[in-house]
């Protein structure tokens, strides 16, 4: 990638100078001509320099916040620590330091793109049926919220519909933790659906190791040595979820109450949720 030239660079200082003179002033309510240059007393002349110093201090920190932005997005895109360290005017070490967490994003936004690609029809379409389900019922923030990002995301250009995914697999999420179980048994099951391809979701966008939990060794039924691969959260538990080995959870689902919440593998999720609801989860 070719550099800033030394006019490029002329050009940027001036423009941040321009700006700085602009928001000193405007700090101390001066005249628009006003500046280092003006016939103003010492202590005038004084106010605006640090009134400037203030100013490029913030431009200097506003510049930081968009320089990581621009670093993350551009990782998300398939740049590598050398490529963001030769545009930084640094070495790949020294981008590792300051932006750290940047490798292997790119890999995870294409998990996402598959994901939505494979699965995304499916899920606005449970999240419809769960908001439709859902209507007039007052006091439920996380539901407005998935509505709004809905809409967000059929509206979304390309290039902005997994940053709209992520948004609506949090709001998702919260249904899947806090909405009561509706009475009508379709209602019931739309939101179980949601919830286990919500953690489809997430399991099939993260890396393997983001997806186990140190702690669940074991399914969480008492005497059940069997290796967990979904958790579930029961009703009455005050939001504590258990690990579950498919056949426990198969079992445990078929109560409607009871919905998965994390994947520790992708697709785990909607397989186990499809077995324990048979024909029901596929006329969803």
């Amino acid at each position: 990638m070719r550099g800033l030239s030394d006019a490029q660079r002329a050009d940027l200082t001036a423009a941040v100078e321009r700006m700085a003179w602009t928001v000193a002033r405007e700090t101390l309510e001066l005249e628009p001509d006003a500046g280092p240059g003006s016939d103003l007393p010492d202590a005038d002349l004084r106010q605006l320099w640090l009134a400037a110093l203030t100013a490029l201090l913030a431009i200097r920190d506003g510049a930081e916040q968009l320089a990581a932005s621009a670093a993350l997005s551009a990782a998300q895109r398939g740049a590598d620590y050398p490529a963001i360290g030769a545009a930084a005017g640094m070495t790949r070490q020294g981008a590792r330091r300051k932006w750290p967490g940047l490798a292997g994003l790119a890999d995870g936004r294409q998990r996402k793109l598959m994901w939505w690609n494979t699965r995304g029809h499916q899920f606005a379409e449970c999240a419809r049926a769960v908001l439709t389900a859902a209507e007039g019922q007052p006091g439920l923030p996380w539901l407005a919220n998935l509505r709004t990002r809905l809409a967000e995301i059929e509206e979304a250009s390309p290039a902005q519909r997994l940053d709209a995914l992520d948004l609506m697999l949090v709001d998702a999420h919260a249904v899947a933790l806090n909405a009561s179980t509706p009475a009508a048994p379709t209602a019931a099951l739309s939101i179980g659906l949601l919830a286990a391809l919500t953690a489809d979701a997430y399991a099939a966008t993260n890396s393997h190791s983001a997806l186990i939990n140190r702690d669940a060794k074991a399914c969480g039924t008492h005497d059940c040595s069997s290796e967990p691969i979904v958790e579930l959260l029961h009703p009455g538990i005050d939001h504590q979820t258990v690990p579950a080995c498919r056949h426990h959870a198969v079992e445990a689902l078929r109560q409607p109450a009871n919905r998965i919440v994390t994947a520790y593998r992708p697709d785990a999720a909607l397989s186990v949720f499809a077995e324990a609801h048979g024909d029901q989860s596929e006329q969803t």
